[in-house]
């Protein structure tokens, strides 16, 4: 014991040295939480918002979606209809062909606020 009393001093430092070292290893970690807190709270403000502007574009979207079906249903009949023509096998386009194509080219281009600019048809063949 004599040789404890005699060190208390050394005793005393070390205490004190590692009490500074856990203060500091406290408030870091209370920084390094603290800042991950706000990082995930900006995260979360930023992605609700992003979501935000995303519901009109997602409900446009739906309802040309909608529209798209109507008018490709009605043009897959047509072609249905043109496909189980006997004479489908000719290599000429009368003028259901070509309406068809015209209505396609159209209908996609009418789907209200789906697509940017309009596809623009052009007739095929030569000397055109």
């Amino acid at each position: 014991m004599k040789w404890l009393a005699d060190n208390w001093k050394v005793f005393a430092v070390i205490g004190l040295i590692a009490a500074a070292i856990r203060c500091g290893e406290i408030r870091y970690r209370n920084g390094w939480y603290g800042h991950s807190g706000k990082v995930n709270a900006d995260y979360s403000l930023k992605k609700r918002k992003a979501e935000a502007r995303l519901v009109p574009i997602e409900q446009k979207a739906a309802a040309a979606n909608v529209d798209g079906k109507v008018i490709y249903r009605t043009i897959t009949r047509d072609v249905m209809k043109y496909v189980q023509d006997p004479n489908r096998t000719v290599c000429r386009f009368d003028n259901d062909a070509v309406s068809m194509r015209q209505r396609a080219t159209d209908a996609a281009n009418n789907i209200a606020g789906f697509d940017g600019p309009d596809a623009q048809a052009q007739s095929g063949g030569k000397g055109q």
